[in-house]
């Protein structure tokens, strides 16, 4: 029993010691890129409820049918790669919007493993003058930034959303 209690006091330390600790490692909340991109994503979640909570769509759905509507016809497979959708998550939005009536599947003639997605008329009816509506959701997101800001902005995040790392130097 005396081993437990001197393992616990040794683990148990002073909040002076945590709170040195905390200081001493650099984290920053309001300055972590992680917890900045959130709020970001939250204010672009905002705009666009605003602009857009009378359809009851999401961003993600939006996405889906602006992306349909560019293609015309699409395998699910491919919707979810063009909208950095998981399978799992394809599935949802397009039962979803199904069951609106929005958009319909079928299975390929060519291809039996895959299925195919395109607008309904009501889709595209609903989806065309959204368009424009989602355009300016991006200009109210973007609103606190000049133009030049608004470019190199978009450039960078970009960057931050592939993934692609920087060599040592090449900045």
């Amino acid at each position: 029993m005396a081993a437990k209690a001197q393992t616990a006091s040794a683990d148990h330390q002073s909040t002076e010691n945590v709170q040195r600790l905390y200081r001493s490692s650099g984290y920053d909340l309001a300055s972590h890129p992680a917890h900045v991109i959130r709020r970001a994503h939250q204010r672009a979640t905002m705009r666009f409820q605003e602009a857009m909570g009378s359809y009851k769509l999401t961003p993600t759905q939006f996405a889906a049918l602006a992306t349909i509507l560019k293609h015309s016809e699409i395998s699910q497979n491919q919707l979810g790669r063009l909208t950095a959708m998981d399978p799992s998550t394809v599935s949802l939005v397009i039962r979803k919007l199904s069951k609106e009536g929005l958009v319909e599947s079928s299975g390929s003639q060519n291809d039996q493993r895959l299925t195919l997605i395109r607008l309904t008329d009501k889709g595209t009816r609903v989806t065309l003058p959204l368009l424009a509506v989602s355009v300016e959701v991006g200009r109210r997101v973007l609103a606190p930034l000049t133009p030049a800001e608004q470019a190199l902005f978009m450039t960078l995040l970009d960057r931050v959303a592939a993934g692609t790392e920087v060599a040592d130097g090449e900045i």
